[in-house]
């Protein structure tokens, strides 16, 4: 028996058998992860090389396509996000690999970036904002609970 997913790196129709733990896609040689029926799959994040957006993916998946600039960002070159909890509102934030300080949302505190070992509950970050069809300025602010294992 054989079934079919989309492909994390071109996002292609794959077919692979059932069982298996994933296929390599012939296009693009990207390994994609089968779907776990015991449970949703483990979740990892990383930041775009393009645009800087905050990119949640399965921990499966090689690459990852930007839904903002398009850009193709591979999970395996070191980028992934760190954590730390808001010095004066305990919110957890999430900062790209070098940053130095981290500005929170939702208090303005600024924050040094220091060793952040543990592991997060509560995801706050602030997206660049847009512009809706009226032309006014938006805020693009997501919020998440981490639930997988580091």
């Amino acid at each position: 028996m054989h079934s079919h997913l989309a492909c994390s790196g071109c996002k292609r129709l794959v077919q692979y058998r059932r069982g298996a733990a994933g296929v390599r896609c012939p296009s693009c040689d990207a390994f994609t992860a089968a779907a776990n029926p015991s449970g949703p799959p483990e979740m990892s994040e990383l930041v775009c090389g393009g645009c800087f957006t905050m990119l949640v993916h399965s921990r499966g998946a090689a690459n990852v396509r930007c839904p903002h600039c398009g850009r193709l960002n591979s999970t395996r070159s070191g980028n992934q996000m760190g954590h730390l909890s808001c010095g004066q509102c305990r919110t957890t934030l999430a900062y790209p690999p070098g940053a130095t300080t981290v500005g929170c949302p939702t208090c303005r505190n600024v924050n040094p970036v220091r060793d952040a070992r543990a592991a997060p509950q509560t995801v706050l970050v602030e997206n660049p904002r847009t512009l809706d069809e009226k032309g006014k300025l938006v805020s693009n602010v997501a919020v998440g609970v981490a639930s997988w294992k580091r």
